[in-house]
């Protein structure tokens, strides 16, 4: 299914029949075709990942086995264990990678990869450093480590402290020092993890592991109260270097490493997922989980584990060997040194700074702040990091710069290929309209709308060359005027004699007043009052809420509990929409009165979130959506779905983080409850018998913006939907409870009261006739949204008595 028009996702029914043969596999042909392959002329080569080809012996050992689906559960590297099948091909193959990273003794199983394979050695670690008599465990890493030892630490419950990484990206023996003085001082029995890596993911280096393991000597020698463990994360590098560089000692040649984790996924010509964890012998034992049921002792993080895997990496172990890996990265370095010199053709005075014996590449490009185009990044899979830089004149600066893995299944035609679009990508020249201007200020006169609005379609502009709504989401971006200063597009603001002085003072303002309806929007406001916004077609083919909207926020801020009015219109100038906002412009419950439905909002918080450099988002979290079609006639309420999307009842993060939004929209629903009703309906039906038997004689809970955790109490009485918050633990007192009150044909009436104009062809508009619906407008707005005002406890939007449409 995809995703659904509002912005959220729900699960799909389970097929009740199978697909015919022809469809499936069609469908699977598809979806394969969207897969970029290794050798295709059209699909990019990703330069900014480790990951290669796997190797066709194993792919051939990989199939050979998985029909069978051997289980290769617990670990088989001791003695007497992995004797048959596929865990004797485990044994051998883990075996054989212990002697390659100079274990003379070692036990160890494959894993998914190294994010488990740190998470068994952190594991590993702490329960040994708790068995030594530790009562803290602390882990300390460089701020260059890869994120799986931060998700680690998270979930084993340690201490994770970051040293920096200085101008040499490392690890160093000085810092590591400082570190533990300090853990010395504290006087608390401390076991410290020392976290170092062999081929850091965002540079290639390798940690001076020999000098970390003589420092951890050292100590424990010098009786130091601290008691140590040392892993190292040798994801990208374990099956490189090795091959290319044997004598830089990252291994179990030094006696104070006691686990390591490889990636064969990564370099070792592996299919996913492959990894490898390796340890000392007598370590595992302090993972081992007692398994009566299965009738053996589990050792491992992952349990049930596919002896196929097993199979195919004894077939690179065993089918390639040292001579063959050894022949591929040499190849893979020979392959770099091209790449360095077609960069250094293309800029001549980038910084270029190969691994020693690793096949990374790193790139400090000459350009306006060492950035790339986007679409070349983005073909390319290219990720820029920044890092202290120190120049030729001993100043230390961050500085952005970009790596380069050059993998197994590159060739010159790949890289020949990249360096003609980088040469040309650097080519071309910078525009004032591609580079970020000196922001100039946000008007003065909109800062109080931008700041006291709760409607995010006030920030939401879009830059030049993305105003393609008919190849949303691709070419479409989103933008708040906060950043549209940024952008060279400023929003214009003149002042406009207003014809009455019940709305007060006018102003307008467009991106472009020569063109005022043909670049996103146009917008009349009085400061502190109302604002009313016009869309542009493009705008409008993307509106979800309609093509104008007036708002009304004239003391929301300084009298509590009045909400903000938003009322919203198609674009043939029919009323689509009243919204009834309790909160600020990012954290509201709401009231939603339309023609034909009523919505009340429990919790809605709305922000507009920075994707990557000049792109926005916006999303919408919602705890529980109460959702009630006015059919005709006087049906009684009927309940027609609950869906349950999370717990209200525990604590939640946004359903996305920063790096995850989408362009619009981006919603989430903690719980959505469905009804009908006659709109003609004015008996009385109670929570219980609405929602007794979906709720399984628990209480509807979501979290209001007001009130936090709330029972949520909905009943119809004598024509109206009434919905009672009522805080969890309150004691009774009226702070703790309120209620929203809506009557079944507010929103016939306003869709007869609210006429607006025409505004489907805005381009043939005049501000002038904006400007004097707005006028119309106002009044009748503002009586509609003080009727809306808490008086104690009880919220009931309604028509104002007295009060006349919004005609002339």
């Amino acid at each position: 299914m995809p995703d659904l028009s509002d912005g959220s996702t729900e699960c799909d029914p389970f097929p009740e029949t199978a697909l015919p043969t022809d469809e499936l596999s069609a469908a699977l042909a598809d979806r394969l075709a969207e897969v970029p392959d290794w050798h295709s002329a059209t699909d990019p080569v990703r330069l900014g990942f480790a990951m290669s080809e796997p190797h066709p012996l194993a792919l051939h050992a990989a199939g050979m086995f998985a029909a069978r689906n051997p289980n290769n559960v617990g670990v088989h590297t001791r003695f007497g264990d992995g004797v048959r099948g596929t865990r004797r091909l485990e044994r051998e193959a883990v075996l054989a990678l212990g002697g390659l990273m100079h274990a003379d003794s070692a036990d160890g199983y494959l894993t998914s990869g190294a994010n488990e394979g740190t998470l068994a050695g952190l594991r590993v670690g702490r329960n040994a450093l708790r068995a030594a008599g530790c009562r803290r465990v602390v882990v300390l890493a460089s701020a260059l480590t890869h994120h799986s030892v931060a998700k680690a630490a998270e979930i084993l419950d340690v201490d994770l402290r970051v040293l920096p990484a200085g101008p040499g990206w490392l690890l160093e023996p000085d810092a590591l020092e400082a570190a533990f003085d300090a853990l010395e001082a504290d006087g608390e029995s401390t076991g410290v993890i020392v976290v170092s890596t062999a081929g850091y993911y965002n540079t290639g280096l390798t940690d001076p592991i020999d000098r970390i393991s003589s420092l951890l000597g050292r100590r424990v020698d010098g009786a130091s109260p601290l008691r140590f463990f040392h892993h190292v994360d040798a994801a990208h590098g374990g099956m490189i270097l090795p091959f290319t560089a044997p004598d830089i000692p990252f291994d179990f040649r030094n006696r104070f490493v006691h686990s390591m984790v490889l990636d064969p996924h990564k370099s070792g010509l592996m299919p996913y997922s492959c990894g490898v964890f390796l340890c000392r012998k007598g370590l595992l034992g302090h993972g081992a989980i007692p398994a009566p049921m299965s009738g053996f002792v589990d050792e491992t993080v992952t349990g049930s584990r596919s002896g196929a895997t097993a199979a195919a990496l004894w077939a690179l172990v065993f089918g390639l060997a040292a001579e063959g890996y050894r022949e591929t990265f040499r190849g893979c370095l020979d392959l770099r040194g091209h790449l360095a010199a077609a960069i250094r053709a293309a800029d001549p005075d980038a910084v270029l700074l190969p691994s020693p014996g690793n096949t990374v590449l790193v790139v400090g490009f000459a350009t306006e702040g060492g950035a790339l185009p986007g679409k070349l990044k983005e073909h390319y899979r290219l990720v820029g990091n920044t890092l202290p830089w120190t120049d030729g004149e001993g100043r230390t600066t961050d500085r952005l710069f970009h790596h380069f893995y050059v993998m197994p299944h590159m060739t010159r035609g790949h890289i020949d290929a990249f360096a003609a679009d980088l040469a040309a990508a650097l080519a071309e020249p910078v525009t004032e309209a591609g580079r970020a201007p000196v922001a100039p200020p946000v008007p003065a006169e909109l800062k109080h709308l931008r700041g006291s609005s709760a409607c995010l379609r006030h920030l939401v502009v879009h830059p030049p060359h993305r105003r393609d709504p008919d190849d949303y989401p691709h070419a479409y971006s989103f933008h708040t005027f906060r950043n549209r200063a940024e952008l060279g597009e400023q929003l214009r603001v003149e002042s406009w004699a207003p014809s009455d002085t019940e709305g007060g003072d006018l102003l307008v303002y467009a991106p472009d007043f020569d063109a005022p309806f043909d670049n996103e929007l146009f917008g009349v406001l009085s400061p502190r009052k109302f604002s009313l916004e016009v869309l542009d077609r493009n705008q409008q083919k993307l509106s979800l809420v309609g093509a104008a909207h007036l708002s009304v926020f004239e003391d929301a801020e300084e009298r509590p509990h009045t909400p903000v009015l938003l009322v919203n219109f198609h674009a043939d100038g029919g009323f689509r929409s009243a919204e009834y906002k309790y909160g600020d412009r990012w954290h509201a419950d709401e009231l939603q009165v339309f023609e034909d439905s009523l919505v009340v909002k429990v919790g809605k918080d709305a922000r507009s979130i920075r994707r990557t450099g000049d792109d926005y988002s916006f999303s919408i979290d919602t705890s529980l959506e109460l959702r009630v079609a006015l059919v005709d006639g006087d049906a009684p309420p009927r309940l027609e779905r609950v869906a349950r999307h999370a717990d209200s009842a525990l604590p939640r993060r946004r359903h996305l983080l920063r790096g995850q939004y989408r362009r619009f929209p981006n919603r989430f629903f903690d719980v959505i409850v469905s009804l009908t009703v006659g709109r003609d309906f004015t008996g009385t039906v109670g929570t219980d018998t609405l929602l007794a038997d979906a709720l399984q004689g628990s209480s509807l809970l979501a979290r209001s913006a007001e009130l936090d955790l709330a029972r949520v109490l909905p009943r119809f009485a004598e024509g109206r939907l009434c919905t009672g918050l009522e805080a969890v633990g309150a004691a009774g007192g009226p702070g703790g409870r309120y209620e929203m009150s809506v009557g079944l044909g507010l929103g016939a009436r306003l869709r007869r009261e609210l006429p607006g104009i025409d505004v489907g062809a805005p381009e043939g508009l005049e501000p002038r006739d904006v400007v004097a619906w707005a006028e119309r407008l106002y009044p009748v707005a503002r009586r509609l949204q003080l009727a809306g005002a808490d008086r104690d406890g009880i919220r009931r939007p309604h028509w104002p008595a007295g009060a006349t449409g919004g005609t002339a």
